[in-house]
């Protein structure tokens, strides 16, 4: 097992974070990925997307709607 410093673990997400907003993108975001290679249609997306409204996250996914 390779060891890991809390350090490069704060690098990373600080990384992440930078990327995610400078770029108005969500790493690693599944429901994206689906629906924008046509595995979900636009009705799947708002049905996944109304449980997590209070993360923002929801909010994320009902904006890609307006953005396809």
């Amino acid at each position: 097992m390779i060891p890991v410093h809390f350090s490069s673990l704060l690098q990373a997400s600080q990384f992440v974070e930078v990327i995610q907003e400078r770029q108005n993108l969500k790493i690693g975001c599944i429901e994206e990925v689906a629906y924008r290679m046509g595995y979900i249609d636009t009705d799947q997306l708002i049905e996944l997307a109304k449980p997590l409204l209070k993360s923002g996250y929801g909010d994320y996914l009902l904006g890609l709607i307006n953005h396809k």
